[in-house]
């Protein structure tokens, strides 16, 4: 009873056999991909459709906003995209700064590595005398 309140909701009384065929290939596909031991690849697709969802929200906010309601929905969708890459970028600038030498930090930090760094020379005595010349 659940089932047929789920798909009235979708419409699958519309739907062609072609695309029931099409969306169980797709079920079992995933179903296979779950079960197999490259299932990690499902992540990427999950993260893929959260990122979409989330560009999906930024326009809908952008699609809001009556400033930016004249643009067309192809700019606003650009404007997310880029709006949903700052925290990246943000990301790739902290690494950028405290991971490389760009950062003073970080030359400072490893200024007192150096300093606090003694070679390892062996100290022989006196009498010493090497054992092949």
């Amino acid at each position: 009873m659940m089932l047929l309140t789920i798909f009235s909701v979708i419409g699958v009384d519309t739907w062609s056999s072609a695309t029931v065929l099409g969306y169980a290939v797709l079920a079992g596909l995933v179903m296979a991909l779950a079960l197999s031991s490259q299932r990690w690849l499902l992540w990427y697709l999950f993260g893929g459709m959260a990122y979409w969802l989330a560009v999906e929200a930024i326009q809908y906010v952008l699609a809001n906003r009556p400033m930016l309601s004249a643009l067309s929905e192809w700019h606003r969708y650009v404007i997310a995209m880029g709006i949903s890459w700052l925290p990246l970028l943000g990301w790739v600038l902290y690494r950028a700064l405290r991971y490389e030498d760009v950062s003073k930090s970080v030359q400072q930090q490893r200024a007192l590595e150096a300093a606090r760094y003694i070679e390892h020379t062996p100290v022989y005595d006196d009498d010493y005398q090497p054992r092949f010349h």
